[in-house]
């Protein structure tokens, strides 16, 4: 029996392969009193090993003058939301696994207050907790009855702990709301082999590293995923 390790440097699954949902989140329902609930108390949809941190405020779906559920685009949920009314107010989550994925997108629904310009909030996303990394996306002018789905721009690291960073910019006129925060991206797993005498684990592969084992002899070759794309590779038998 050989067995080959391949340290996978770049892989690629270009559109053969549709993104995947790796976490989502609807902010929960707040209790029905009061108006307002501090991040600290409130029950996410998501619980361990997710945590919710910040200054940031949960409001409630049936408080029309504060919560203005979410509503106008696909996946609202319509229940509470998270809401980031000062400036340097924060919302943060954390705990994320993000380390089988490429091509991670960041969506999320955003009620804007009225004010007139097109300012954005900022988004971060960190490994670590200490290196923070912006998002970007394209400003909106405010509005008190309309949300938007905001997709960002820019790179979210793969990693086992990955945070999200939501804060209010400093000298802001805007109350911004969020609600349906999603992440989606490429799986870097394989589809399972039906080869006799043939394994390929782990699936999804795991620290970018992939094992193919065979009952026979295997040459020494290049390796091309099932989208035909190569494998940048080193590779090792024992």
């Amino acid at each position: 029996m050989r067995k080959f390790y391949i340290l996978l440097l770049a892989v690629s699954f270009g559109n053969s392969y549709s993104q995947t949902v790796i976490f989502s989140e609807n902010m929960g329902t707040p209790p029905t009193n009061p108006a307002q609930t501090p991040i600290a108390s409130h029950t996410f949809q998501n619980s361990n090993p997710i945590i919710f941190t910040g200054d940031a405020v949960m409001v409630l779906p049936n408080n029309p003058d504060i919560a203005m559920p979410s509503s106008g685009y696909e996946g609202a949920s319509g229940g509470g939301c998270t809401a980031i009314f000062a400036t340097d107010k924060t919302f943060m989550i954390e705990g994320i696994n993000t380390s089988n994925y490429s091509n991670i997108t960041l969506s999320f629904g955003q009620l804007k207050g009225n004010s007139q310009n097109s300012n954005t909030i900022i988004i971060e996303t960190s490994p670590d907790g200490t290196v923070w990394a912006p998002l970007t996306y394209t400003g909106i002018i405010g509005s008190l009855t309309t949300w938007s789905l905001i997709t960002t721009t820019g790179a979210i690291p793969a990693t086992q702990n990955l945070r999200i960073r939501f804060k209010n910019p400093p000298s802001t006129v805007s109350a911004f709301r969020i609600d349906d925060i999603k992440l989606t991206g490429n799986s870097l797993g394989v589809k399972e082999s039906n080869i006799a005498g043939l394994k390929l684990y782990p699936n999804p592969v795991t620290n970018g590293k992939l094992y193919i084992v065979s009952d026979t002899n295997i040459e020494k070759k290049s390796y091309y995923l099932q989208c035909f794309r190569k494998i940048s590779s080193k590779h090792y038998c024992y």
